[in-house]
C-alpha cells in the first residue's frame, strides 16, 4: 500500500507540473502570436513546428516506437560448475574473442541519435583473464568492448561455461568499456533494448553469437591455465579527462565547503592495474596480461559516426598489448583488459570529437598503462589472494537495506531528453523544463525529489514497470591487495569515492582492512543507468536525470556493497542466486535478412588516397565486391596490407612491429550496399595515417578469402600516389 500511495503521489505531483508546463507553454503561444500578428506570423510558424517536433521526440522516446516480430521468452537454468581443485600454484590463463557484428546492428549509447552499424573502424574484442587461487574457487574477468554488460549476458554465459569450466556465476564478471559505438539490444529489459540505441527490439542472433563467444573464450582460458605470478600497482594520469558536470560535483557538501576544483580537476585520474605473469615452456615467468582500470567516458567518438569501435578504449588495449609483446618477446598473444571506472561525470578532453582525438587521448593512457605494467617487473608474487562475493536483489521485492530505500518506481527524468554534454539532443536540449539543470524547486519531498518526470505522467503510461532493469546483481572481487567492485552503473567519481569509503570504513571497523586499492568498476553485470550523490541528484543534470531509482541510490548501493565485502572477508558467499531465470523481450533481429547464396565474381577498384582535413585523418581506399554481408565471416580478419620495393617479392607490413590489418586501429572495412538481387555485397577497405614519404616502398591491400575463394589483391601503390583530396568512393 505504501508504494501504491508512493506513485499516486507521484503522479499527482507530475500531473501539476505537466499542467503548469502546459499552461506555460499556452500563454507564451498566445502572447508571441499577438505579437507576431504585427510581424508576421514566420516566428509562430517555426515556434509551432518546434513544439510539435519536440513533442514527437518525447513521445518516441518514450514508446520505444518499433515493430517486433514475436516476444522472445528465454528461460536460463542456473548450473553447478566444475569443482575447484587445491593447487600448488596460483594458476591463471588469458583469451580473446572477436564480437564485431555484421553490418545493420542499430548502434549503443547515443540513443535516438545513433546511427545503424556500416562496418567497423576497430574491431571489437571480448579479453577474458582466468584466475584460480591455490585453494578457493576461480573467478574469470571479462572485459568487452560494448556500451555495458548484460545481466542476461552473465547469465546466459555461466550456463554455457559450467560443464567445462570451475567458474560460476558468481565468480563471473562482464563488463563494457562504454563505448558509444557497439551495438546494443542484448539485455534483459525491454526499457534498454528500446532507448539505449537508435532502433527497439532484443537481437537474439546477435546476443547468441556474443554469449557464445564470450563463452569460448572462458573456456579456452581455463583449459591454458599455467602458474601464474600478479603484481599490483597504480598511476596518476592528467589532463586526458574533465568533469563534464562540474555544477554537479561542486554541489557535493564535502566539495563545496572547500575551494571549488574545475572541470580537469574534478576527476578520477587513477589508473590501476593488475599484471599476470605465467610460466612457459622454459619455466620462465612471462607476461600474460594485464587488467587496469581507467575513468572516462567513451565518447571521444561522436553520435555521427556509423562504425563500430572501441572509442578511447581501443587504443589504450592495443597499445599496452602491442608494447608487451613487443617489449618481452612473449610466445603468446598477451591481452589487456581495460576497464572503466568511475566515469559517469568524466569526459575525454578532447578538442573536437572524432578518431583523431579517440587516438591522441586513447594511445597517451595507454603508454602511461604500458609504463605502470614494467614498473611492477620485480613485484610479482604468487603468494596472493583471490576471492569474492556476490548476491542478487530485486529491487521491486527489496528496496530497502538499512532504512535507506530505493523509490518504488524507477522515473525517467526530464532532462535525460536533452542528453549529456558529449552528446546532446538537438533542440530539446535548450527547451525549459527540458534542457541539463531543471531541478524540480517544489514537491522535492517526493522519492524522486528533484527529478522532473520526462512527459508527466504520460511517462507512466508508457513506460510500464517491469520494463525497466530490477534484478540487481552485486560482487565484490579481491585480488591481492585490490578490491574490485563491479556494479552495474555508471558511477561519478564522488559516488565512487563514497562508496569505496563505506567499504573501507565497514572492514577497519571489523580489523579486515588488508586493501591498498578499492577500484569501482562501472556498467559490469547488468545495466541500471547512473549513479549519482544524492547532492549531485538534487541538480538534475543528465547524470541526476538518468538516476532511475532516485537520490538514495548511491547510499542503497554503498550500504550492500560494504556488506558484501565483509561477508567476503568472513569467507561468506552472501546469499545464493536464483535456480532459474525467466524474461519476456519484445524481439526484432537486424542482420539476419535475406541474401542470395550464389557464387559472386570479386573484383577490386584502383587505389586512392583520401588527404586530411582538420580534425581529420587521411586514408587509402579500395572497393571491392564479394559476397553478401550475410555470408561474410565478419568476425575473421579480412584486409591486411601488405609492401614491397620491387613490385615482385611481396611481404606482410608491420606497423611498431605488429602485423598491419583489420585488428590493429588504423583498417577499417565497410559494406555499401548490396546488388545483383542480393547475391553481391560492395564493400569499401580504408588504411588510416599511413607512413609520409617512403618513395621507396610500395603496398598494396589483400582481401582474404571467404568460403574458399582466392585471395584479391589491389593494384600497388605508393605514397608519393597521394592525389585526391576529396572523400573517395569507387562503386565498381
Amino acid at each position: 500500500m505504501n508504494d501504491i500511495g508512493e506513485i499516486l503521489t507521484q503522479l499527482l505531483i507530475d500531473f501539476n507540473i505537466f499542467s503548469a508546463m502546459i499552461e506555460h507553454t499556452f500563454r507564451h503561444h498566445v502572447s508571441e502570436t499577438i505579437r507576431t500578428t504585427k510581424q508576421g506570423f514566420a516566428v509562430t510558424a517555426m515556434k509551432k513546428r518546434m513544439l510539435l517536433f519536440s513533442s514527437l521526440i518525447l513521445l518516441f522516446f518514450l514508446s520505444g516506437c518499433s515493430f517486433f516480430n514475436h516476444n522472445a521468452q528465454i528461460e536460463i537454468i542456473r548450473q553447478t560448475p566444475q569443482q575447484s581443485l587445491q593447487s600448488k600454484h596460483l594458476l591463471a590463463g588469458a583469451a580473446r574473442a572477436d564480437i564485431t557484428p555484421p553490418p545493420g546492428m542499430p548502434m549503443a549509447g547515443y540513443s535516438m541519435w545513433a546511427n545503424y552499424g556500416k562496418g567497423f573502424r576497430t574491431r571489437l574484442f571480448a579479453r577474458v583473464l582466468y584466475l584460480k587461487p591455490r585453494s578457493g574457487s576461480a573467478v574469470a574477468l571479462v572485459q568487452c568492448d560494448l556500451l555495458t554488460g548484460s545481466l542476461l549476458l552473465n547469465q546466459r554465459v555461466a550456463e554455457r561455461i559450467a560443464s567445462k569450466t570451475d567458474v560460476g556465476m558468481e565468480g563471473l564478471t562482464i563488463a563494457g568499456t562504454h563505448t558509444h559505438s557497439g551495438p546494443g539490444n542484448y539485455f534483459e529489459n525491454n526499457f534498454y533494448n528500446d532507448h539505449a540505441s537508435n532502433a527497439a527490439g532484443f537481437d537474439s542472433g546477435y546476443f547468441d553469437y556474443l554469449s557464445g563467444q564470450i563463452a569460448e573464450a572462458i573456456i579456452r582460458a581455463c583449459a591454458d591455465r599455467k602458474p601464474a605470478r600478479i603484481a599490483t600497482g597504480k598511476v596518476h594520469i592528467r589532463h586526458m579527462t574533465r568533469n563534464r558536470s562540474i555544477q554537479s560535483y561542486q554541489a557535493n557538501k564535502n566539495i563545496a565547503a572547500k575551494k571549488l576544483p574545475d572541470s580537469d580537476e574534478a576527476v578520477n585520474p587513477e589508473l590501476y592495474m593488475i599484471r599476470v605473469d605465467v610460466k612457459d615452456n622454459n619455466q620462465s615467468y612471462r607476461p600474460l596480461a594485464a587488467v587496469s582500470s581507467f575513468s572516462i567516458h567513451g565518447t571521444a567518438v561522436p553520435s555521427g559516426n556509423n562504425l563500430y569501435n572501441g572509442d578511447v578504449f581501443a587504443y589504450m588495449e592495443r597499445e599496452v598489448e602491442r608494447g608487451i609483446q613487443n617489449d618481452y618477446k612473449t610466445s603468446w598473444e598477451p591481452i589487456h583488459a581495460a576497464f572503466n571506472g568511475t566515469h559517469a561525470d568524466g569526459s575525454p578532453n578532447y578538442q573536437k570529437q572524432g578518431f583523431t582525438e579517440a587516438r591522441r587521448i586513447g594511445t597517451f593512457v595507454g603508454q602511461k598503462a604500458l609504463e605502470l605494467f614494467h614498473s611492477l617487473d620485480g613485484k610479482l608474487k604468487d603468494d596472493v589472494t583471490v576471492n569474492f562475493a556476490a548476491r542478487e536483489i530485486d529491487v521491486f521485492s527489496e528496496p530497502c537495506v538499512d532504512g535507506i530505500c530505493l523509490c518504488p518506481r524507477p522515473v525517467v527524468g526530464a532532462s535525460l531528453a536533452a542528453g549529456a554534454d558529449d552528446g546532446p539532443s538537438p533542440v530539446i536540449r535548450k527547451l525549459p523544463w527540458l534542457r541539463q539543470g531543471s531541478a524540480r524547486w517544489f514537491f522535492t519531498t517526493s522519492c524522486q525529489g528533484h527529478k522532473r518526470t520526462l512527459a508527466g505522467p504520460l511517462q507512466y503510461l508508457f513506460l510500464r514497470r517491469n520494463n525497466f532493469p530490477h534484478r540487481l546483481f552485486l560482487q565484490t572481487i579481491q585480488i591481492d591487495d585490490v578490491l574490485i567492485v563491479p556494479l552495474p552503473f555508471e558511477t561519478t567519481k564522488e559516488a565512487g569515492v563514497r562508496l569505496a569509503g563505506q567499504c573501507r570504513a565497514k572492514l577497519m571497523a571489523e580489523n579486515k582492512n588488508d586493501l591498498r586499492h578499492v577500484v569501482v568498476v562501472s556498467c559490469a553485470n547488468g545495466y541500471f543507468g547512473y549513479v549519482t550523490t544524492p547532492e549531485e541528484y538534487s541538480i538534475q543534470r543528465y547524470e541526476g536525470g538518468h538516476t532511475l531509482y532516485g537520490p538514495q541510490t548511491q547510499p542503497f548501493l554503498a550500504a550492500h556493497v560494504s556488506k558484501l565485502t565483509l561477508a567476503m572477508k568472513n569467507g561468506a558467499r552472501a546469499a545464493p542466486l536464483p535456480e532459474k531465470w525467466s524474461y519476456t523481450l519484445r524481439e526484432k533481429n537486424f542482420t539476419t535478412g535475406h541474401h542470395a547464396d550464389e557464387t559472386t565474381g570479386r573484383k577490386i577498384s584502383d587505389p586512392a588516397f583520401v588527404a586530411s582535413k582538420v580534425h581529420d585523418e587521411p586514408y587509402w581506399s579500395v572497393v571491392w565486391q564479394d559476397r553478401p554481408p550475410g555470408l561474410i565471416s565478419w568476425g575473421k580478419t579480412m584486409v591486411r596490407i601488405e609492401e614491397s620495393t620491387d613490385k615482385k617479392s611481396w611481404k606482410q607490413s608491420l606497423m611498431n612491429g605488429q602485423p598491419l590489418n583489420d585488428s590493429g586501429y588504423d583498417i577499417a572495412v565497410l559494406h555499401h550496399k548490396t546488388i545483383n538481387r542480393g547475391s553481391t555485397g560492395v564493400y569499401e577497405t580504408r588504411w588510416y595515417n599511413p607512413p609520409a614519404h617512403v618513395q621507396d616502398k610500395y603496398y598494396r591491400f589483400v582481401i582474404l578469402p571467404q568460403a574458399g575463394q582466392d585471395l584479391l589483391y589491389s593494384e600497388a601503390f605508393n605514397q608519393t600516389d597521394q592525389i585526391f583530396s576529396a572523400p573517395y568512393f569507387n562503386p565498381l
